[in-house]
C-alpha cells in the first residue's frame, strides 16, 4: 500500500490494482474549495496515467458527509471576483471530467451528505453506493444559479427528465431510500454494513478482467451517442478485440487447471 496525504485529500493505492481518494476535510463536512480541486486533479491524473490500476474508489472522511458541496466561505469571498468563480467552475468540470473519463470502473461511497458539487462528482462515477444516512440534493437554485458541472446532463441520463427537473428546480434533498428507488444509487445499506460492503464490492471489481471491463465501459459510453445500428457494430468490434485478449486465454487455462484466473490486463 502507498499513501500520499495532501492538505485536503488522501490518495492511496492498494494491492497494485486499487486506487482510493478520500476527501479529508471532516470539520467542513468535506466541502470542496479550489485547493481541494487542484489536489483532486493531481491525484486523478496519476490514476489516469497508471497501466496497473483496475478500480477507483472515492469517498469522504467520517460518516456524516461524502461532500457537502462547494466551500461556501470561499464562494462568498470570491463572489465579487467573476474570474475566480469562473476558474473554480472550470477546474470543477475538469476534475469531474477526469472521473467520468477513466477507463476503469469508479465507485463513489456516499457516507452522508452528497450535495451540490458532491452529487455532481458522484454522478461521474460508474457506481454509487450509499449508507442509509445519506442525503442527496442540488441546492444551487436556492442561491440563484444552477448545477452546471454536468448535473443537467448526467442526472437526466440516469433518472430521467422529470425527476431531474424536480431535483434541480426545487433544490430539495432526498433520502437514500428515495435515491435508490429512482435509480440514483446502485446500492444502499446500514452504516454498520457500509464499510465492509464497499470493500467487498471494490475487491470484486478488481478481480475481474481489466480488458473486458474497459471494453464494456467503452461500448456503453460511446453507444449512448450512436444509433442502435452503429452501437451494435461498435459493440461487435470491441467483442472481437476482447476474444483475442490474453485475459480470455488465461480464463480458459484457469478453468482447465481449476484455479482463479490471474489477469495481466493484456
Amino acid at each position: 500500500m502507498t499513501i500520499k496525504t495532501y492538505s485536503n485529500i488522501i490518495f492511496e493505492t492498494k494491492d497494485t490494482y486499487k486506487a482510493m481518494i478520500t476527501i479529508n476535510r471532516p470539520a467542513m463536512l468535506n466541502a470542496i474549495d479550489y485547493a481541494s480541486l487542484q489536489e483532486l486533479k493531481d491525484a486523478l491524473l496519476k490514476i489516469q496515467k497508471s497501466n496497473d490500476l483496475r478500480v477507483f474508489l472515492i469517498t469522504g472522511s467520517g460518516m456524516k458527509s461524502f461532500v457537502v458541496g462547494a466551500d461556501l466561505k470561499e464562494m462568498e469571498s470570491n463572489a465579487r471576483y467573476p474570474k475566480k468563480m469562473k476558474a473554480f467552475e472550470e477546474l470543477g468540470r475538469e476534475v469531474i471530467g477526469l472521473i467520468d473519463g477513466l477507463d476503469i470502473p469508479s465507485v463513489c461511497a456516499i457516507n452522508g451528505y452528497a450535495l451540490g458539487l458532491g452529487l455532481q462528482m458522484a454522478l461521474a462515477c460508474t457506481f454509487r453506493i450509499a449508507s442509509l444516512n445519506a442525503m442527496f440534493g442540488l441546492p444551487e437554485i436556492n442561491m440563484g444559479f444552477f448545477p452546471s458541472m454536468g448535473a443537467t446532463q448526467r442526472l437526466t441520463r440516469l433518472i430521467g427528465e422529470a425527476k431531474t427537473m424536480e431535483m434541480i428546480l426545487t433544490g430539495e434533498t432526498i433520502e437514500a431510500t428515495e435515491a435508490y428507488r429512482i435509480g440514483l444509487v446502485n446500492r444502499i445499506m446500514s452504516q454498520v454494513e457500509f464499510p465492509a460492503f464497499v470493500e467487498k464490492f471494490v475487491d470484486g471489481l478488481a478481480e475481474r478482467s481489466p480488458i473486458a471491463m474497459k471494453l464494456a465501459i467503452s461500448a456503453i459510453r460511446r453507444g449512448k451517442t450512436m444509433s442502435l445500428h452503429d452501437g451494435l457494430a461498435y459493440e461487435a468490434k470491441l467483442s472481437e478485440e476482447c476474444l483475442r485478449s490474453e485475459d480470455l486465454k488465461e480464463v480458459k487455462r484457469a478453468l482447465a487447471e481449476k484455479r482463479k484466473p490471474e489477469f495481466k490486463n493484456i
